[in-house]
């Protein structure tokens, strides 16, 4: 218990900012019912399990049928996001959860307007659940960049950054700055190297093309362990 009271110290500090933070607080409130003992009483068992039936995904089914009449307690409203384009608090905690939920990609497709038949772009984009709409929102105006999309159907939001000024002038440098983490920080660096290519128009000629391919092929899920 010593260790999560050290956690959740950490995350009073330095608040979540999606709706993951609804999430912690629930998570506090159980700990505080463990660490009290009350877990041991009928009433503080179904007290944990009403929190746990809002907490992320909800009941798993075995917990479903064994407490039916449970009610889930009401999730604790987040505040809207407030991110500050100019405060290096909100630019490390960018980069750490881009570090975490972000992606560089290199896409290529099949072109009439290029020489060789290929076009090449350089792609930032950040997926998440639709109930953090919000944040990902924010994202153009704390990038001043970008655009946001959203699936209904899917339950899926998307920020994303495909412009190549964009992505040398803005994207680049910030990550630069302020450093990815992680595995992600070799994919940074590849997508780094091939907007030099691309730059300098070296991808235009074959030589260049098969730099930006090897380049592809080591990233992301490509990458090896």
């Amino acid at each position: 218990m010593t260790d999560l009271a050290c956690i959740i110290n950490h995350f009073d500090s330095y608040q979540l900012k999606t709706q993951k933070h609804a999430d912690f607080l629930l998570f506090k409130l159980a700990f505080d019912i463990v660490n009290n003992k009350e877990h041991l009483t009928a009433e503080g068992l179904r007290k944990l399990i009403s929190i746990r039936a809002s907490l992320n995904k909800g009941l798993p089914e075995r917990l479903k049928i064994a407490f039916h009449d449970i009610i889930p307690i009401l999730r604790p409203e987040v505040p809207k996001p407030n991110l500050d384009a100019n405060s290096s608090d909100d630019k490390h905690w960018m980069a750490g959860f881009v570090s975490g939920e972000g992606c560089f990609f290199i896409k290529q497709s099949k072109s009439k307007t290029h020489k060789l038949g290929i076009g090449i772009s350089l792609n930032f984009l950040v997926v998440q659940n639709i109930r953090d709409t919000y944040l990902l929102e924010s994202f153009i105006q704390f990038f001043g960049c970008g655009l946001y999309s959203a699936k209904e159907k899917s339950g899926i939001v998307t920020y994303a950054v495909s412009n190549f000024s964009d992505i040398v002038n803005i994207i680049i440098p910030i990550f630069e700055e302020y450093p990815i983490w992680g595995v992600k920080a070799k994919d940074f660096d590849d997508f780094k190297e091939a907007s030099v290519i691309i730059k300098s128009k070296e991808h235009l000629t074959q030589a260049g093309l098969n730099k930006i391919t090897l380049i592809k092929s080591r990233m992301n899920f490509n990458r090896p362990l």
